[in-house]
């Protein structure tokens, strides 16, 4: 299947907050700016990164994540039912330095308001591009808010914890989609690392079945699928990336990766592709007409890489898939964590735009 949408210039709409942005977050936390301060600052940042991508040329634009404190904070902040930060726990430690703050489910989970709402909206008032906009999956939340406990009766509470959730981010997909949203990702690095053979066997060392708890994100991560009603343009993407925090470098896992390719139900998806081949996502298992969302270029160093040796490795995937069905992308979303400089972000992914103009040329 052709991808009618021609978003082959993808990112993963996470980008480097500006200076401006984190001195303002630095002076709100000592108590030096006043709410309303941050929200101007949030504003100016987002504004400036929406007008960065446009003249990148990329096919839709983000908020940057700039409202977010952290990863899941478009959840915590919206859903009622979470308790304390919880602390250690072998998915946490499987995630290292990737894992985000978590947060307990201790009660009935409840959306107490639009998730994201409050960030479609301020895209909108900037500009008429299409907008993407980004969540984390209701699978990988999941995972990462239930203690640790009694091994069935953990797992009866992540897979009641994922449904909930499921239920409240397809609701929120769903109102993204009417107000005009054109694409929504769902974040789950979650399953980069445990599809991968190093971080399949790290799992195990940990106590995780690497296959189970892909299956279980599956289950959860489709809910939010289920009765979705949107617009024909409309695209819905589930995100795997890492942002090289993955060891990739003995490949795949077998199991843990034909579990998620027999059973994954998005029409796209973003993985790593990177120069080492045996590192690179398998596209040959990809079902027919899924988009293969390619992270090429690694958002964790500041060198960029070969327009030459990017190239060859897009035409290494055209060879296993129709080129159609590729988009070209970074290899995880941009965070402060990465050091890169503003310029050096712009530089990154106008990379990623100049490599999908010279293959697709005027189709784009």
């Amino acid at each position: 299947m052709a991808d009618d949408f021609k978003y082959h210039i993808d990112h993963h709409a996470g980008l480097t907050p500006q200076v401006a942005l984190t001195d303002a977050r630095a002076a709100h936390l000592r108590g030096e700016l006043d709410d309303a301060g941050l929200r101007a600052a949030q504003d100016a940042a987002v504004a400036e990164a929406v007008s960065t991508q446009r003249r990148l040329g990329l096919s839709a634009v983000s908020d940057g994540w700039f409202r977010r404190s952290d990863p899941l904070s478009v959840v915590h902040d919206q859903v009622s039912g979470f308790g304390d930060e919880l602390v250690g726990g072998a998915v946490a430690e499987l995630l290292g330095a990737m894992a985000p703050v978590r947060r307990e489910a201790v009660g009935p989970l409840a959306a107490t308001g639009r998730l994201a709402g409050h960030e479609s909206a301020a895209l909108r008032a900037v500009t008429e591009y299409p907008l993407l906009v980004s969540l984390p999956s209701p699978g990988y939340v999941a995972e990462l808010s239930v203690a640790e406990g009694p091994e069935g009766q953990q797992a009866k509470s992540v897979e009641e914890t994922g449904a909930a959730l499921a239920a409240i981010v397809g609701r929120e997909v769903a109102a993204l989609a009417a107000e005009g949203v054109a694409y929504v990702l769902l974040h789950n690095p979650l399953y980069g690392f445990l599809l991968s053979a190093r971080g399949a066997e790290r799992a195990a060392e940990l106590g995780l079945n690497a296959v189970e708890l892909v299956e279980r994100m599956l289950v959860a991560d489709a809910g939010a699928l289920e009765g979705l009603e949107a617009p024909v343009h409309f695209h819905l993407g589930l995100d795997l990336t890492t942002g090289g925090a993955a060891d990739l470098s003995a490949g795949y896992a077998a199991g843990p990766l034909a579990a998620f390719q027999e059973r994954q139900p998005f029409d796209r998806i973003c993985v790593e592709y990177p120069a080492l081949e045996q590192a690179r996502f398998p596209l040959s298992g990809v079902r027919p007409g899924v988009v293969v969302s390619l992270g090429l270029v690694d958002v964790r160093t500041p060198g960029l890489e070969s327009v030459d040796e990017i190239v060859s490795r897009v035409d290494a995937a055209a060879a296993e898939m129709d080129i159609d069905d590729i988009a070209l992308s970074t290899n995880g979303p941009f965070t402060a964590g990465h050091g890169l400089t503003a310029n050096q972000e712009r530089l990154k992914l106008q990379l990623v735009e100049m490599t999908a103009r010279y293959m697709w040329g005027n189709e784009l």
